[in-house]
């Protein structure tokens, strides 16, 4: 009988020390499809300096979306930095952005921290450009940043509260 209760003291006791210090996981449920692969579009520059673009930043373009890299992400360090700006908010190239320019739309940026990849997840809205909003109405993108290309993802805005 004494056995019998140590056993079942020690099995009550790794079943609270597991249910204490257990991880319970969390759902992935992206389920995201890939639409595209940007490859740099020689194209579209972005002047050096403005949001932490170099003279040699790689650019992409999508919907009416510009794609750069960048030095540093607007959330802090890491590395692999890119941001999103409305094309049309890009400064004229003859334009000098050290005294000041000015956005009609937002600006996304991120960086690779560690082995996660910088991404950039956004819903299309009535700040988005026409031709994203046309193009994928109600949606939410993610940007995902894999060495010279970035990954688009496609998702729904419904059902996202």
């Amino acid at each position: 009988m004494w056995i019998a209760s140590l056993v079942a003291v020690a099995a009550i006791a790794a079943a609270a020390t597991y249910g204490l210090v257990s991880i319970a996981p969390v759902a992935v449920s992206e389920g995201a499809e890939q639409i595209a692969a940007l490859e740099p579009d020689s194209t579209r520059t972005v002047p050096a300096g403005w949001f932490g673009a170099g003279a040699s930043s790689a650019t992409y373009t999508f919907y009416g979306l510009t794609l750069f890299e960048t030095t540093t992400g607007m959330n802090g360090g890491g590395s692999d930095c890119f941001a999103v700006v409305l094309s049309s908010d890009l400064p004229a190239e003859d334009e000098n952005v050290q005294n000041g320019y000015s956005l009609s739309g937002p600006v996304y940026s991120a960086c690779r921290v560690g082995s996660f990849p910088a991404s950039i997840t956004l819903g299309v809205d009535s700040a988005s450009p026409p031709e994203l909003r046309t193009q994928f109405p109600d949606a939410a993108l993610k940007f995902i940043k894999d060495g010279n290309r970035i990954g688009v993802f496609l998702g729904s805005l419904a059902g996202a509260e």
